[in-house]
């Protein structure tokens, strides 16, 4: 069995890590609207570049418009982003227990420096086979493992994530790919619908029961 299981949102409190992100700009000033401005104006123009949030360029920014001390600012984040154990999700561990590390991996959409360096802040890379950081759809990446690696067809492969764009497989890959589709309260995007997925789960304990029940391996 391959588990592929999405970072934030699944497992990481991301609507609570940006919240206490955004506080630490506010000692310099940084008002929430001027974070946004400041993270959107160059994201938009990353994305067409495409790339995507770069930190450093939002100090810089920030710095050229309101004045601010980037290089404090700059530490202070850095000491930040060393210990996010504290923003894993409480199952998370418990889940991952449940499984060898070997099938362990960490499929995360978006810019690799920060994305990795929020992974290993949270400890989460120790626990896994491998992490991997995308800008493509998740389901293209597994595939791609698959036939690089030539997965057994016995064997299960496991998506689990809570973006329900994720979930749009078509093809042979619809039944090659297992999926679950994790709506969890404190995810930032739990009240959208999702049709495309085989299971529909509100926790990792479920994730677990429904594999057993299942007998998937």
């Amino acid at each position: 069995m391959k588990i592929f299981i999405d970072f934030d949102d699944a497992i990481f409190n991301t609507k609570k890590f940006k919240h206490d992100f955004i506080a630490i700009f506010g000692r310099y000033g940084i008002n929430q609207d001027e974070f946004q401005d400041s993270y959107y104006t160059y994201s938009n123009k990353s994305q067409i570049q495409g790339r995507h949030y770069d930190f450093k360029m939002q100090v810089k920014t920030l710095q050229k418009s309101k004045g601010i001390d980037g290089k404090k600012l700059k530490a202070d984040v850095e000491k930040f982003m060393q210990k996010l154990n504290a923003y894993l999700l409480p199952d998370v561990k418990t889940f991952l227990q449940e499984f060898p590390k070997k099938d362990l991996f960490i499929l995360s959409y978006g810019e690799p420096k920060f994305q990795k360096a929020k992974i290993r802040g949270a400890g989460i890379d120790r626990l896994v086979n491998r992490v991997f950081i995308t800008k493509r759809k998740k389901v293209d990446v597994i595939l791609e493992l698959n036939r690089k690696y030539a997965y057994s067809k016995k064997e299960a492969i496991i998506l689990i994530d809570d973006h329900p764009d994720q979930f749009e497989i078509k093809g042979k890959a619809r039944e090659r790919i297992t999926t679950f589709h994790l709506s969890r309260k404190e995810g930032r995007y739990h009240d959208l619908p999702c049709e495309e997925r085989d299971y529909a789960v509100k926790n990792l304990g479920a994730v677990v029961r429904i594999i057993k029940k299942e007998k998937m391996q």
